[in-house]
């Protein structure tokens, strides 16, 4: 199934940080025709990238960050 994810997940007023999709359209993809899922990967180019509001936060997980 041709999709736009690489896996960068991150939501900024319902839009994914990621792939651009809206959340309606990332829900409904799988039941999508090919058709649609072309025509909103051909849409997806002229999209402005989301701006996210807040710096990325920094992990807790020691093995994330670095030991020290």
């Amino acid at each position: 199934m041709l999709t736009p994810c690489i896996g960068h997940c991150r939501r900024e007023d319902d839009i994914c940080v990621g792939c651009k999709r809206t959340l309606d359209e990332i829900v409904r993809w799988g039941k999508m025709t090919d058709n649609e899922r072309e025509t909103i990967m051909l849409e997806l180019a002229n999209r402005p990238d989301p701006c996210p509001t807040e710096p990325p936060r920094r992990s807790r997980n020691p093995f994330k960050r670095g030991i020290r």
